[in-house]
């Protein structure tokens, strides 16, 4: 096994704060602490990189001293991501986008939903982080829904499902599962 840099020594747990050398404990504790966060995640970042990066760092603070922070290293479980030099630049490429567009604003419900599907799917593909980047994902989603003045119940979301789209939208640039997934999750105003 090649070391990880951000591991313990001889092992695939991340180092942390709490110096759990357990990977299913650390999961189980990082998901508590995650969640708790992102119960006071503030709805007015703004829309750009340095907002994302805030939404990983503060979901994160507590277990990681590398929330926030781009990897270095290159990942991939299902398939490279962005390799770790490209992130930064593919970030503000996705971000201008998204930008262009408004954030999204002025949009009805589907077609808010098709364009979310796309930027969604394509910041998967980045995958800046070294771990929490689909929880951070869907926490961007909320806020740009809620922003432009959408409502994302979260819940509505089936974990295998939204992987599924991801997969899909990585591999295949389907948008499509994802467009069903988001519109799924609106909730009617």
């Amino acid at each position: 096994m090649t070391q990880h840099p951000h591991c313990y020594p001889g092992t695939d747990v991340y180092r942390n704060k709490e110096e759990i050398r357990n990977k299913d404990e650390l999961e189980a504790v990082e998901r508590t602490l995650a969640a708790r966060r992102l119960e006071t995640l503030s709805r007015s970042l703004p829309i750009s990189p340095s907002g994302y990066r805030e939404i990983h760092r503060y979901m994160l603070q507590d277990i990681y001293d590398w929330a926030g922070e781009y990897r270095y290293v290159d990942t991939g479980r299902t398939g490279p991501f962005c390799k770790a030099a490209f992130i930064a630049d593919e970030m503000e490429k996705r971000f201008a986008a998204i930008n262009a567009q408004n954030d999204l604003r002025g949009l009805d419900a589907a077609t808010f939903a098709d364009c979310a599907a796309e930027h969604v799917n394509e910041l998967n593909a980045i995958h800046p982080f070294l771990d929490g980047n689909g929880r951070a994902l869907r926490a961007f989603l909320e806020i740009l829904a809620d922003q432009a003045e959408h409502a994302i119940d979260l819940t509505r979301i089936e974990p295998r499902a939204w992987n599924d789209a991801s997969a899909l939208g990585f591999h295949k640039m389907d948008y499509a599962p994802m467009r069903a997934i988001i519109a799924l999750a609106m909730k009617a105003t």
